[in-house]
């Protein structure tokens, strides 16, 4: 039997005048944490209607990550991307599964802990 792998896409963002080069760490930074728990991969998204004349790095969006890993892994993987929001202030992150987004910025740190746990659920990953 063949294990299901799902696809988690984790989109970050800085406050309005952060730089590119801010941007782009930060998603390394996260990807780096996330390559460490127990997934198949963690990859940028690239936009596939790039601007006119942009080429390779100027086709990656730095802001966005897509995991893949089984529904054993997701809970550690919405978590990483929920504690990493809580170490860095002035952020955001959008976690998207199976189309269904949930948004972890301007929340208290207890109404985070609700929405992924509700989340979570609603895609049947084990709980912690």
């Amino acid at each position: 039997m063949s294990e299901h792998v799902l696809q988690v896409r984790i989109d970050l963002g800085l406050q309005a005048d952060a730089e590119g080069a801010e941007l782009d760490e930060a998603a390394r930074a996260l990807g780096e944490e996330l390559l460490a728990l127990d997934v198949h991969d963690v990859t940028r998204v690239t936009d596939g209607a790039p601007a006119s004349g942009a080429r390779g790095v100027d086709a990656v969006l730095p802001a966005a990550l897509l995991v893949f890993a089984s529904k054993e892994a997701i809970s550690a993987v919405v978590r990483s991307a929920e504690q990493w929001l809580r170490r860095r202030p002035a952020r955001s992150v959008k976690v998207t599964i199976e189309g269904e987004t949930v948004e972890l910025s301007d929340a208290s740190e207890e109404q985070q802990r609700e929405l992924v746990e509700a989340f979570l659920q609603r895609h049947g990953a084990p709980q912690a």
